[in-house]
C-alpha cells in the first residue's frame, strides 16, 4: 500500500500535468491515511478551485487554516475558494488575514487586489442600477402619474414619501439612501409603466402583495453548486433492492515495474537534493549528472542542474542546462508548469548576467506556459527597469540645450507646434530644466492649449519655486480659461516673489476687473469655491474665526490685516468676492 508521501507526490505530479480529478483522488487516499497534514487539504482544495467545485474548496482551505492558522498560504487557498464562490467581500478578509501573516507574499497580494477589483465593479454596478432606478422621478410628468395611479396616489398623500421623491428629483443618488422604503420600489415599477404587472409588497400592512414577489425580480445564476465530497461516505438508499450474489472480479493486473534506469535516477537525484540543500553544490552537481544521464528523457534533471549553476554563479552554464531542460520536457510532454519554470530560471541567470532583454523574452515565454504571478511580477519589473534604463541613457544635458535653443528661435519666429516639439525633445534629454517647461507652457498659450500650459508651469514650479515667468503664465492661462480666481491666486504667488513686477500688477488688475465686470457676485462666489486655495483658507479653523470676528465686530479686520499672512489671506478672498471691503 503506497504511504503517504508517495500518494501527496503523485498527486502532485497530477496536478501539475492538468490532472485535477485524478490529483483529488490521491489527495484523498493520503487524507485517509493522515487527516492531521495541513497540505494535504491545501492541495486538494487547490485541485478543487481548478475544477472549480468552490464550495468543496472551500471546505478544505477552511480545515487547512483551522489545522495551520499560521500558514499564509491557507488563507490564500481560502480567498480562492471564496473568490471562486463570488462572496468577495469574504475572500478580501481572508487574503488580508495571509498578508498579515506574510506581508511580502505575492499570491496574496496579487488575490487582494483581484478581489477589490470585483467589489468595486459591483459597487460600481450597484450604484449604477440605483441611478438608473432613481431618473425615472426625473421625467416631467413623474409626479402626475404618481398621483394618478391608484396604489401610488395613497402614498402620495404621505408629506414624508412626498419629500423623499422631489428630494431623488433633485438629486437622483439619494435613492439609494431610501432604497429600504418599498414604496419608491413601487413608484419606479409605475412610472417604468410596470405599476400594473409587478406590485411590491404593502408596506403598511406587512402582508405579501399580488403579484410577484420582490425576490422574483433577481435573476438567479443556474449553476449547479453540488460538488462531490470524496472525503464523505455515500448515502444509504432509501429502500435498497436486494443485493444480487457479487460476482468474482478477475484481480487487477499489477502495474508494470518502472525501468531500472529511472529507479537509479531518481535515486540519484534524492542524494544531489540533499547535498544541494547542504550548500554542497559539486556534490550536487554530480549526482544530478548521473541522473540526467541515466534517465535522458526527463527534463528535471537538467532544471535542477541549471539550479546549482545558478547557485555557484555560472549564469552562462545555467541557461545552457535550462534550455536543454525546456528542449527535453517539450519533446517528452512535460507539464506546461515545469517547461515555465526552466524558462523561468534561464530568464533569473540572464537577469544576473545584466542581461534584461534577453531576460525580459525568456520570462515572457515561461508566461505563455504558466501565469504565474511571480512570473508576471518579474515581467513588470524587467519592462520598467528596460524602460528607465533607456530614458537615463537618453539624457545628454549637451544636446537637451541645442534643442532648448532651437525651440527658442521658432518661438521667435511664431512656429509654435515645431518649438513646442524642440522643447519636448529638450526635456527628453533633460527632463529637470525649469525654464523649457516654462518655454513650452508659453508654447501652449500660443497654441490656446491653456490645460498643459498650467501642467508645464506645475513642473516648472516645482523644480524652481521662485520661477516667477511659470507663475505669470499660470494665472495668464487660467485667465483665458475665464477662470479668474485662480489666476488671482497664481499672481498673488508671483507677487510674493516680486511685488513690483509690471505684468504681476497688470495680470492681477486685469483678473479682477474681468471677474467683477463678467460675473455677478454669486457667480463669483461659486468659481471661487472651485480654487484649491480658497478652500484651504475657508477651511482652515483660524481663518473661520478670524472671519466670524469680522462679521461681530467689522473694527476687528484693522487688527486682523496688520498679520501679513492673514492679510494675504485676506485677500485672496477679497479679490474671489468671498468678503466685500464694506464687511471689512
Amino acid at each position: 500500500m503506497a504511504s503517504v508521501d508517495e500518494l501527496k507526490d503523485l498527486g502532485n505530479k497530477a496536478f501539475a500535468a492538468g490532472k485535477f480529478a485524478e490529483a483529488v483522488e490521491h489527495f484523498t487516499e493520503a487524507i485517509a491515511l493522515d487527516s492531521s497534514l495541513h497540505v494535504l487539504f491545501s492541495n486538494r482544495s487547490a485541485c478543487f478551485t481548478s475544477l472549480k467545485k468552490y464550495d468543496a474548496a472551500l471546505r478544505d482551505a477552511e480545515k487547512t487554516v483551522s489545522l495551520k492558522p499560521d500558514w499564509s498560504k491557507g488563507y490564500s487557498r481560502l480567498g480562492a475558494a471564496l473568490h471562486g464562490l463570488r462572496r468577495y467581500q469574504e475572500a478580501a478578509e481572508a487574503y488580508e488575514k495571509g498578508l498579515k501573516i506574510e506581508p511580502d507574499n505575492k499570491a496574496l497580494k496579487d488575490g487582494l487586489e483581484q478581489v477589490n477589483k470585483q467589489l468595486k465593479e459591483r459597487e460600481e454596478e450597484s450604484e449604477e442600477g440605483a441611478n438608473a432606478l432613481a431618473n425615472a422621478f426625473k421625467a416631467p410628468d413623474a409626479m402626475d402619474k404618481l398621483r394618478a395611479n391608484p396604489t401610488t396616489a395613497a402614498f402620495m398623500k404621505d408629506p414624508e414619501f412626498v419629500k423623499r421623491v422631489e428630494a431623488i428629483r433633485a438629486n437622483p443618488q439619494l435613492f439609494q439612501l431610501y432604497a429600504q422604503d418599498q414604496r419608491l420600489l413601487q413608484a419606479v415599477l409605475t412610472l417604468m409603466g410596470l405599476g400594473d404587472k409587478i406590485s411590491m409588497a404593502d408596506p403598511s400592512k406587512g402582508g405579501a402583495a399580488s403579484g410577484k414577489k420582490a425576490a422574483d425580480l433577481v435573476v438567479e445564476d443556474d449553476e449547479d453548486d453540488d460538488v462531490e465530497d470524496l472525503t464523505a461516505k455515500p448515502a444509504a438508499a432509501a429502500a435498497p433492492a436486494p443485493a444480487a450474489a457479487p460476482k468474482e472480479q478477475p484481480k487487477a493486473a499489477a502495474p508494470p515495474a518502472e525501468p531500472e534506469n529511472r529507479t537509479k535516477a531518481k535515486a540519484e537525484k534524492e542524494l544531489g537534493t540533499a547535498a544541494y540543500k547542504n550548500k554542497q553544490f559539486e556534490e550536487a552537481l554530480k549526482h544530478y549528472t548521473a541522473a540526467a544521464e541515466l534517465d535522458p528523457t526527463d527534463m528535471v534533471y537538467q532544471l535542477n542542474i541549471s539550479a546549482v549553476y545558478f547557485e555557484t554563479k555560472e549564469f552562462d552554464k545555467c541557461i545552457e542546462a535550462a534550455t536543454k531542460a525546456i528542449e527535453i520536457g517539450e519533446s517528452n510532454q512535460a507539464s506546461f508548469e515545469t517547461i515555465g519554470k526552466a524558462y523561468a530560471r534561464a530568464s533569473k541567470a540572464a537577469v544576473a548576467k545584466d542581461d534584461l532583454e534577453t531576460g525580459l523574452k525568456l520570462i515572457g515565454k515561461a508566461l505563455t506556459n504558466q501565469r504565474n504571478p511571480e512570473y508576471v511580477a518579474s515581467q513588470k519589473y524587467l519592462e520598467k527597469e528596460i524602460a528607465e534604463r533607456k530614458r537615463k541613457a537618453y539624457l545628454d544635458p549637451v544636446k537637451a540645450t541645442e534643442h532648448k535653443n532651437k525651440g527658442n528661435e521658432l518661438f521667435k519666429a511664431g512656429n509654435f507646434p515645431e518649438a513646442v516639439q524642440e522643447y519636448t525633445e529638450s526635456l527628453k534629454r533633460n527632463p529637470e530644466d525649469s525654464k523649457v517647461y516654462g518655454n513650452r507652457a508659453a508654447c501652449y498659450i500660443k497654441l490656446a492649449a491653456f490645460p498643459l500650459a498650467i501642467q508645464d508651469c506645475d513642473e516648472a514650479i516645482k523644480r524652481e519655486p521662485t520661477f516667477i515667468k511659470a507663475f505669470i503664465r499660470k494665472g495668464n492661462a487660467f485667465h483665458a480659461m475665464k477662470k479668474y480666481s485662480e489666476a488671482i491666486s497664481a499672481y498673488h504667488k508671483a507677487a510674493d516673489i516680486d511685488p513690483n513686477n509690471s505684468e504681476v500688477i497688470d495680470g492681477l488688475q486685469k483678473s479682477r476687473q474681468a471677474m467683477m465686470s463678467n460675473m455677478s457676485q454669486k457667480e463669483r462666489q461659486e468659481a471661487a469655491m472651485q480654487n484649491p486655495e480658497v478652500q484651504a483658507i475657508m477651511a482652515d479653523p483660524v481663518m473661520q474665526t478670524i472671519l466670524q470676528s469680522m462679521t461681530q465686530d467689522p473694527k476687528a479686520a484693522r487688527e486682523h490685516l496688520r498679520n501679513p499672512a492673514i492679510a494675504a489671506k485676506l485677500q485672496v478672498l477679497i479679490d474671489a468676492g468671498i468678503v466685500s471691503y464694506g464687511s471689512a
